[in-house]
């Protein structure tokens, strides 16, 4: 490799380096219905992505009780509460979070990439994520949110003024 190629592959890795962020906020959303209303295990670790896509739930749950270097953060998620976190994202490879749920059905973990965004909202249901996004961001100083599409509601039909007598069925004699 050139000098000259080398000083640019340099460059760019400090400056691909500089906009991952410090810190990532996980702001984690769990309704009362999580987990079957039970409190659940939140792992934060460095992955590589490759492995990432072949790792078994049990293998990721082993870590609870043995976290090895990788293992970046551990809370527990109570079902019905709004949880913040932050958590310092490693130098190297990408960061998974996990949810330990009791009966996964779906989408138990996701993955962030070296350059995540400062802040990931994660929504949960019973047994799986349901969303994952970053916030959406505030409408600027000058600018207006969005009117709600406006809609209008079926019309209701009249009823009669008086109603038809029903017919009597084994009435008293």
């Amino acid at each position: 490799m050139s000098a000259r190629m080398y000083r640019l592959t340099t460059l760019s890795a400090l400056l691909l380096g500089a906009c991952a962020p410090s810190t990532i906020n996980l702001n984690i959303k769990s309704p009362p219905g999580t987990n079957l209303g039970r409190p659940m295990y939140m792992l934060v670790r460095q992955v590589d992505p490759k492995e990432y896509a072949n790792e078994a739930y049990s293998e990721v749950a082993d870590k609870i009780g043995s976290p090895d270097k990788t293992v970046l953060h551990t809370a527990v998620i109570y079902p019905g509460t709004i949880q913040r976190f932050q958590v310092k994202p490693p130098k190297e490879g990408a960061m998974a979070v996990s949810f330990l749920f009791t009966a996964p059905d779906g989408n138990w973990q996701l993955l962030l990439s070296p350059q995540a965004q400062a802040a990931v909202d994660v929504e949960l249901t019973v047994s799986r994520i349901l969303s994952d996004s970053a916030p959406a961001a505030l409408p600027s100083e000058g600018g207006e949110a969005p009117a709600a599409p406006k809609s209008e509601a079926p019309e209701m039909p009249t009823l009669p003024e008086k109603m038809p007598e029903l017919p009597k069925f084994g009435a008293a004699k």
